[in-house]
């Protein structure tokens, strides 16, 4: 079962920009209302997998680009490559 959280909004419009928002950083998001309340049902995405390895993509180029190594990281099917950026 993929876990959920509701996030509460004053009104749609505002549901539907941070709806799009949320989508920019690998959420959905559902906007339901009842005349009463309007909020978002957000989960990730992407299953666990995807988010671990874009996630340690991401923690390999930090520490690349701390240390000004002239490498870069691509996923790949079973994670991820670091290489020289012309291979």
């Amino acid at each position: 079962m993929t876990e959920t959280v509701e996030v509460h909004v004053p009104r749609a419009a505002i549901g539907n920009e941070l709806s799009q928002a949320l989508a920019e950083h690998g959420f959905t998001a559902k906007l339901a209302e009842d005349g009463e309340r309007c909020a978002l049902t957000v989960a990730f995405a992407t299953d666990e997998r995807d988010r671990l390895a874009t996630a340690v993509a991401r923690a390999i180029e930090s520490w690349l680009a701390d240390r000004e190594l002239p490498l870069v990281v691509h996923r790949s099917d079973d994670g991820c490559v670091v290489r020289p950026p012309a291979d």
